[in-house]
């Protein structure tokens, strides 16, 4: 059976990670930083980062929200 191999993450890994992410799809920040995507993803669940690809273009807007409880609409 072979025995996996685990490196520690450093302080310079995790500050190229929140660098990278949101920018470069994951397959590549694993690569970068010599890590498999599954390790990259545990991580970045850890840290709390997002590994979306958010486009300029696309900024995150509220209209799509429910707009009240059960979506029900209460007169003003």
């Amino acid at each position: 059976m072979a025995r996996s191999i685990h490196r520690r993450w450093t302080a310079d890994d995790v500050t190229k990670l929140r660098q990278l992410a949101g920018k470069h799809p994951r397959n590549a920040i694993a690569a970068q930083l010599g890590r498999g995507p599954s390790a990259l993803a545990v991580k970045a669940h850890q840290l709390k980062v997002s590994l979306r690809i958010v486009r300029s273009n696309e900024t995150p807007t509220f209209s799509d929200l429910d707009p009240g409880p059960a979506g029900f609409d209460w007169p003003e």
